[in-house]
């Protein structure tokens, strides 16, 4: 019992420190706890005033649309966080927000949209000395894992996609960063069109010609001068490869998030907020839910298929923290005392558990008499997953192998592996 009792102890620890970690004033955002340190690093950002704003109101704009995407960042929310962050940037260019939307990018594994937003940054003739070497290391870090992509077009102002993503009008060449694999590259001019098909490597630089054959028609009119293209040398893509954002024409600040590569866009989400006389902005942010207690019922699966048992209880949360009481119904009588640690708290919530769980049963001697009755105490760790259904419901599974301790009958397993099913109904 002692070796329980601390391993308990060390997992509520380690609970309790992943919500105490100190923030640093160069903290990602999402690290910031404490409200007032928050407003006070977004107001830095969107009151900066070497970022000029047609109306006042931008800047409380941006702040509330900044505040609600760390909130949703916070809870790895990151489609949402990212629309927010976005929307944030095309309200209010700050290169400052494009380190926020790049972390995010990393975040969700979309290294290549990362790395395109990190070079955005560092082109803005605003981006500030004192973070260019850093985001210039993270850059060079990102690129060992892509493919950096120049297309040249011929004739010049054709129309660019890349892998279904919007046509962007390209005076000479257009160049981003692509995951390696196979790509596919779309051209169209008036009437014409074609396609290539581009395999990139880690690490490689690639450049390729991609030129249209327009055909020249002989007329007996003279062919007025074509109108002068208002178009851009060279075009570094952001944002602009598949489908999995949406924008005018590509070029602009303006991107809007998809739900996957082809689901509907996600709209950001613009909290209430007002300022006082001062100019000082407060945004009204509901509280994040919380997972509440509830009752719980299991179904406890012997690994070697000789039954089941049933576990009916109650878990008392506290955060990404639940506590488990139940009494275990099979042949015999037992009960368990456990914890869960939750690793998200959203729709999927992955966990670890640690418990004791314990049964009573008949001891017997070699004729087979029952002489008494004795309690078998174990220890049991488990991983999992919980379902979160909606507010009320949730389902719940996991693997998970016990021992039990001083178990004098042969006729019991001292290590049995037990998966359970489970359902929560929460208050």
């Amino acid at each position: 019992m002692p070796r329980l009792s601390r391993a308990l102890a060390a997992l509520l620890l380690a609970a309790g420190s992943a919500h105490a970690q100190p923030v640093t004033e160069t903290a990602p955002l999402a690290q910031i706890r404490d409200e007032k340190q928050l407003a006070d690093a977004l107001a830095a950002i969107t009151q900066d005033p070497t970022i000029t704003v047609d109306e006042p109101a931008t800047r409380a704009l941006a702040q509330a649309l900044m505040t609600e995407g760390v909130k949703q960042l916070q809870a790895r929310s990151y489609d949402q966080a990212l629309a927010n962050f976005l929307e944030a940037y095309s309200k209010f260019p700050s290169p400052k927000i494009l380190l926020n939307v790049a972390s995010t990018l990393r975040d969700m594994g979309r290294l290549a949209d990362a790395a395109n937003t990190y070079q955005r940054y560092l082109l803005d003739p605003a981006s500030g000395a004192e973070r260019v070497a850093e985001v210039k290391e993270i850059l060079l870090r990102l690129d060992e894992q892509l493919t950096i992509l120049t297309i040249r077009v011929a004739p010049r102002g054709s129309d660019i996609s890349i892998d279904g993503g919007p046509f962007i009008s390209v005076g000479s060449s257009l160049l981003t960063r692509v995951r390696p694999g196979i790509h596919l590259v779309r051209i169209r001019k008036d009437a014409a069109s074609t396609e290539l098909t581009i395999n990139g490597f880690e690490g490689e630089t690639k450049e390729v010609l991609l030129a249209l054959k327009v055909e020249v028609v002989g007329d007996t009119l003279p062919t007025p001068p074509p109108k002068p293209l208002l178009l851009e040398e060279h075009i570094d893509g952001w944002l602009i490869t598949g489908t999995q954002y949406a924008s005018e024409n590509g070029t602009g600040r303006e991107r809007r998030v998809r739900a996957g590569t082809a689901g509907p866009e996600i709209s950001a989400i613009v909290p209430r907020y007002d300022s006082d006389d001062d100019g000082k902005l407060f945004v009204h942010v509901d509280p994040t839910p919380r997972i509440n207690s509830g009752v719980i019922a299991v179904l406890r699966i012997d690994g070697e298929g000789r039954g089941l048992a049933a576990g009916f209880g109650i878990a008392i949360s506290r955060g990404s923290l639940e506590a488990e009481i139940m009494v275990l119904r099979s042949d015999s009588t037992g009960g368990y005392l456990g914890l869960r640690y939750r690793l998200l708290t959203g729709f999927f919530r992955p966990y670890l558990a640690l418990g004791v769980p314990g049964f009573a049963y008949d001891q017997v001697d070699a004729m087979g008499v029952e002489t008494s009755k004795q309690l078998a105490i174990g220890l049991r760790v488990a991983a999992g997953l919980e379902l979160m259904i909606n507010g009320h419901f949730s389902l719940a599974a996991d693997l998970g192998y016990e021992h039990f301790f001083r178990v004098d009958d042969p006729l019991i397993d001292k290590n049995i592996f037990v998966p359970t099913l489970g359902v929560i109904g929460r208050l």
